[in-house]
């Protein structure tokens, strides 16, 4: 919540140094406008502010792009500021959106002037005391992301500490040469009615270098420039650091040594003609250039660089800048985001883990820059690892040591990462590997979803790789490998189902149905000899229950037959209304159950007329099958929109219950409520429909509105709309 501290702006010492800080400031070398044009541009807002914060105005020391009047009275009264809030607050403030803040939404810098977001950093002169802020304004919402405060603190840095009268006598005196000679320098009063300290232009010149150039050091980016005498001005300190080169390396010898360790991102060296800066004396402008910074000791960086001429006033060259920005971590993210994407498509098209292991640990290895991967993987007979594919990179022989299988062996890396589920690294030497100069090893486990199925191994030359990164990639790599291996059991699970379904099939087919149709010819023989009223009824129900068997077994084998194709669909143009109506007169020629139709004329279809009829009867005798006595069972036939076909089968029966629907088109299910009935059933018809609508192009489902009873509505598509009122949707049921 942001408050002004009246008791912190009233403050009398505040006050008094706010004075003091208003008579020094403007002696100091700092063009305090030149800040906050910078801060605005760093932080990518419209307006900036350099203020003093007094007790009843703010006084712009330094502003960039500030409204009028402010921007011509270089001053705000306190109603109107936002600086106070940062010196109440006493540390750095953001605010996002003000009119989002319950506090600020009425302010007047937001209602008049429309400024919605302001982050500022307190400033303390020498003695400790409040005196200014460095603030930035948006005129539309945004969110302060770490680098803005960052931008923004070492902004403040440059003020900080602002001096009290004595020290800043003291400072400008030692810092600015006097004049020689009947020099024309412009005189500055210090502070305090000290003596007037005339300052030559070479002096001044000298000061203005010395604060750009901590300036420049302060940033983030690298920075090297020239004058147009082709003579380096300029090396700033995050560029020596990006080299790694001392501080205090001379500036000549840190360019020297610069380039010698940029190349082009295909490995050739960067000639001094090619140098981003070079081209940019050259009078050419450059924009983001790749290249990248070899140096034996350190992992490869990724550099991108900007380069452009500095121009004068009147348009001509003073010289050539250039920026250097390390995208080294972005470029590595873009990796190895490709190498998971990489392996998943690999993965996706593979069907074994021998055939994916080797073009994955290549890819991870070429990846990663490192010198061997391999992938180990378990042996369930032995109880051990083995390697499954194995990288080496270019040059790099292979590590005999991690090629062996690895058992039971707690002080092996890859063993305790298997048996502990956890990645483990760990430090080694050339000791033990052969030739493989190995300084590092990273095993990280391959999970699956009940076990660690393998390790994947990687051995770099590096021995302080930044491994959060790394394991980040490694982690992604093995769990889709783990994946993957899930898969493949599932696959083989589902391979194992079908060759079992497929065995169970033949025997249905072949070892059952002859001796059920020897005991249906004999039951049936039995029926008409003369037999006492006991025996008859124990060969009835023979005979009832081999009939049944017999369906259970076609309706088997008839599955079977349509889900492998064996039992082709014979497609034509068939009049659905047709089927309907001898499938209709069928029923009610059986059943003393009435069945109302409500049908179209035509509706002719693509389809196979004999498995049509089959959705019919299985539907119509499923309907009567489970309704009430005498309760009437609806069969509808209806256009709902252009090329498609609804057929609605209804009953007024015992319906399914609401939590075992979901299983109403699977195999020998049968509703709790059926099985207690007297209704006898297989639960195959409605997964015989279901196959046969499927292989018609059509769908097949359960109403859940309708009650009492069920409803089943298929979808086919048709090839002919007739001219007809029964067309449109119709209420049947």
């Amino acid at each position: 919540m942001l408050t002004l501290d009246l008791e912190t702006l009233g403050s009398e010492i505040r006050l008094r140094a706010v004075d003091q800080a208003r008579k020094v400031l403007p002696v100091t070398p700092l063009r305090l406008d030149a800040i906050a044009r910078m801060a605005a541009k760093l932080l990518g807002t419209p307006m900036a502010a350099v203020t003093l914060v007094g007790w009843d105005e703010d006084q712009f020391l330094g502003m960039y792009g500030m409204p009028e009047p402010f921007a011509t009275m270089r001053s705000v009264p306190l109603e109107y500021s936002l600086c106070a809030y940062v010196v109440s607050a006493d540390e750095p403030v953001a605010v996002g959106d003000m009119l989002a803040d319950d506090d600020l939404w009425n302010h007047p810098a937001a209602v008049e002037y429309g400024i919605r977001a302001f982050a500022g950093v307190p400033l303390r002169d020498a003695a400790n005391q409040l005196v200014a802020a460095v603030t930035v304004f948006d005129v539309e919402p945004r969110s302060w992301t770490p680098a803005a405060h960052a931008a923004l603190g070492h902004i403040a840095e440059m003020l900080d500490r602002i001096p009290v009268e004595e020290d800043a006598r003291e400072a400008v005196v030692a810092a600015l040469a006097p004049g020689r000679d009947g020099s024309t320098a412009a005189a500055l009063t210090v502070a305090g009615g000290g003596p007037v300290v005339p300052i030559s232009p070479a002096a001044e010149a000298e000061v203005r270098r010395g604060f750009i150039t901590a300036l420049l050091d302060s940033l983030q980016v690298g920075v090297v420039a020239f004058d147009n005498d082709r003579r380096l001005v300029l090396f700033n300190r995050t560029l020596r650091r990006l080299y790694g080169l001392p501080d205090d390396t001379p500036i000549a010898q840190a360019f020297a040594d610069a380039c010698r360790q940029l190349h082009h991102v295909d490995g050739t060296p960067v000639r001094p003609d090619e140098l981003v800066v070079a081209r940019a004396l050259r009078g050419e402008t450059v924009r983001d250039a790749e290249g990248v910074l070899y140096d034996p000791r350190l992992p490869n960086r990724w550099l991108l660089t900007n380069g452009q001429p500095i121009r004068g006033a009147d348009g001509g060259q003073l010289g050539a800048v250039s920026t250097v920005l390390d995208v080294t971590e972005r470029r590595r993210a873009e990796q190895f985001r490709d190498c998971e994407l990489a392996v998943a498509r690999r993965l996706n098209a593979c069907t074994t883990i021998d055939q994916a292991a080797p073009d994955v640990v290549q890819r991870v290895g070429e990846t990663l820059g490192w010198i061997q991967v391999t992938l180990w993987l378990h042996d369930d007979v032995a109880d051990l690892l083995r390697p499954t594919a194995t990288w080496n990179a270019a040059g790099a022989p292979a590590a005999d040591r991690f090629r062996r299988p690895i058992g039971d062996d707690d002080h092996n890396p890859v063993t305790r990462a298997w048996q502990g589920g956890e990645p483990v690294w760990q430090l080694g030497t050339s000791t033990g590997y052969g030739e493989v100069p190995v300084r590092g090893l990273l095993a990280v486990p391959v999970h699956t979803a009940d076990a660690v199925r393998g390790v994947l191994v990687c051995l770099s030359a590096d021995g302080a790789p930044d491994l959060a990164p790394v394991l980040g990639l490694l982690t992604g790599v093995t769990g889709q490998l783990g994946h993957f291996l899930d898969r493949l059991s599932t696959v083989e699970l589902g391979l194992q189902l079908d060759r079992a379904k497929d065995d169970f099939l033949g025997l249905v087919g072949h070892e059952m149905r002859t001796p059920l149709t020897s005991i249906v010819s004999y039951g049936t023989l039995l029926a008409e000899e003369p037999l006492t009223d006991d025996v008859r009824q124990m060969v009835t129900a023979i005979n009832r229950n081999a009939e049944t068997m017999q369906l259970i077994i076609g309706d088997l084998l008839e599955l079977a037959g349509l889900e492998s194709g064996h039992l082709p669909v014979d497609r034509r143009p068939v009049d659905l209304c047709e089927v309907a109506t001898a499938a209709v007169a069928a029923a009610r020629s059986r059943a003393a159950v009435p069945v109302r139709t409500e049908l179209p004329a035509r509706v002719m279809v693509d389809a196979d007329p004999l498995r049509l009829r089959q959705i019919f009867d299985e539907l119509i005798s499923n309907a009567i099958k489970y309704s009430a006595d005498r309760a009437e069972v609806d069969l509808g036939v209806r256009i709902p929109e252009e090329g498609v076909v609804e057929i609605v089968v209804a009953d007024r029966g015992i319906g399914v219950p609401v939590a075992e629907r979901p299983a109403l088109f699977t195999r020998f299910f049968r509703a709790s409520n059926a099985r207690h009935s007297t209704v006898a059933g297989t639960g195959l018809g409605l997964v015989l429909v279901q196959t046969l609508v499927h292989a018609l192009g059509g769908t097949v489902a359960l109403d859940p509105e309708h009650q009492p009873g069920t409803r089943i509505v298929v979808r086919l598509p048709c090839c002919h709309t007739p001219d007809d009122p029964h067309s449109g949707p119709v209420a049947i049921g």
